[in-house]
């Protein structure tokens, strides 16, 4: 298969990431993970103990293997007890354990196997990922790494006491704290915020946010930062101020859509068309809050480039493929659109990027806009951060949209959403386009590639209820986008040009 292909057999090939197969997807169904371990596991229908609920919270696609990570809660004696069971999905083919377990749960050596979903699990007794945790969530102990911190940071302050709150956690990957703070005398930061990664984000985030602290666009007024306060490199923990929230643009877009949803087809009224309205002014100042980012000539980070995101896009339907083969190669149609975006529109110069920008990282104070999550930050070129910026809006509004009421292709509501979507992202380029120069073509060309990588994680990550709205998105971006088109894309004739 040569050149590239027409909008029918992109559109077409796509269709084969439209349903999970049944081995991924029933792990994930309520209520199967538990009756299972009821069936396999003696010790959970014993007399005086009742296991009350097991969910598989994390399933995904780690190089060859399907991790799965699940949260049992046991009531014995009318105490309640949780017990974390991690291990692998064994793809149909796998061969089973050779043999039942010889310890009881409890013991070292203990592990189950629940044949109905092929999963094989054992208790985990601490995130070997993140060893700093434990240390973390424990008030005395996290009091003394705050007090060195902000004494490191130059802040001549006496810390009397905190009061951790675990407000994201990944286990083995990330955690973030938020603690508020207790002073002798002299007030200081409050609240203050820890992170710890696996690996080397925080230090990826530490050196970013220093290199902008250091320049105007921290003191500027049009985006506020975390002042980075401390990393302590051999615990990977980072340790920052505070950035003023009333909530994060991902809850006023959800709030939004959402109302703009129900409203259909009369058009959002009161409150919903007030909500839009919001929105759409709090995009603009989110566009120039992010120009103002590019323009600061903080110097941070590695190199990102389109080529990268390729390669991982590639690497992971090859690895999906090990295990569900028939869709290797159903994205291949479109990647060829994309590569030949890529060759007809030149990338930008590199700019100070954020690299993970979403809603979800923008934070609303008062009319004011606050970025943070800067562990993956980059040199890149602008359209990193404005594309993937607008597919997750897009998400983020596919997801606004009720369970019960989600429409099927074809229905006029979902067009109309599609269109308002349509006209929030170019709204939201467009502001950023008052104060900085891209190339359209390139944001196009970051969102789609976004935009798939979404649909795969929701293979990966087995996230059934997502497969239906990303897929649409796609459908709707390959069907509508004139950047896109075959002919332009080839040709060169999308715009190349950057428009300041």
């Amino acid at each position: 298969m040569t050149g590239i292909l027409d909008d029918r057999d992109a559109l077409g090939a796509l269709e084969a990431f439209a349903e999970l197969p049944d081995w991924l997807a029933r792990v994930m169904a309520p209520g199967r993970a538990a009756a299972a371990l009821r069936e396999a596991v003696p010790e959970f229908t014993r007399p005086g103990v009742e296991l009350v609920g097991a969910e598989v919270d994390r399933l995904r696609a780690k190089g060859e293997l399907w991790l799965v990570h699940c949260r049992v809660t046991l009531v014995e004696d009318d105490a309640t007890t949780e017990l974390v069971l991690t291990g692998r999905l064994l793809p149909p083919g796998s061969p089973p354990p050779p043999a039942a377990p010889g310890a009881a749960l409890g013991e070292p050596g203990w592990w189950c196997w629940l044949p109905d979903l092929r999963l094989l699990l054992e208790v985990e007794d601490a995130d070997p990922g993140l060893p700093a945790l434990p240390a973390l969530v424990d008030a005395d102990e996290a009091a003394a790494v705050l007090q060195r911190s902000l004494r490191d940071a130059g802040h001549d302050v006496e810390v009397a006491g905190c009061e951790p709150d675990v407000v994201r956690y990944k286990p083995g990957s990330r955690c973030t704290i938020v603690y508020r703070m207790r002073y002798r005398g002299t007030p200081g930061p409050d609240p203050l915020v820890v992170k710890t990664h696996q690996g080397d984000k925080g230090r990826t985030a530490w050196e970013a946010m220093r290199a902008l602290w250091e320049r105007p666009v921290a003191r500027d007024g049009v985006v506020t930062l975390a002042e980075p306060l401390a990393y302590l490199p051999e615990e990977r923990v980072l340790v920052q101020g505070p950035v003023p929230e009333e909530r994060t643009l991902k809850d006023l877009a959800r709030d939004a859509l959402g109302q703009a949803w129900a409203a259909a087809p009369a058009g959002p009224a009161g409150a919903g068309r007030a909500a839009l309205g919001e929105l759409r002014e709090m995009l603009a100042r989110t566009a120039a809050a992010l120009a103002a980012l590019h323009g600061s000539g903080a110097e941070y980070g590695r190199t990102a480039s389109w080529d990268d995101e390729l390669a991982e896009v590639r690497d992971v339907l090859a690895r999906l493929a090990l295990s569900v083969p028939h869709i290797g190669t159903a994205a291949e149609p479109l990647l060829a659109r994309l590569e030949a975006l890529d060759s007809s529109a030149a990338a930008d110069p590199l700019v100070s990027a954020h690299h993970d920008f979403r809603p979800a990282q923008v934070l609303l104070h008062a009319g004011r806009i606050g970025f943070i999550d800067f562990d993956g930050a980059c040199r890149a070129e602008p359209a990193l951060d404005l594309g993937r910026f607008r597919a997750k809006l897009r998400d983020i509004g596919m997801t606004a949209i009720p369970a019960a009421d989600r429409p099927r292709p074809g229905d006029p509501r979902l067009d109309r959403h599609l269109r308002l979507l349509d006209d929030l992202c170019d709204g939201f380029l467009a502001g950023y386009r008052r104060h900085a120069s891209v190339t359209p073509a390139r944001v196009v060309l970051w969102e789609t590639t976004d935009l798939l990588t979404a649909l795969l994680h929701a293979w990966t990550k087995v996230r059934t209820a997502r497969v239906d709205p990303r897929l649409a998105l796609l459908r709707h971006t390959l069907a509508t986008d004139p950047a896109l088109a075959p002919d332009r894309a080839s040709t060169g004739a999308a715009e190349g040009v950057p428009v300041p």
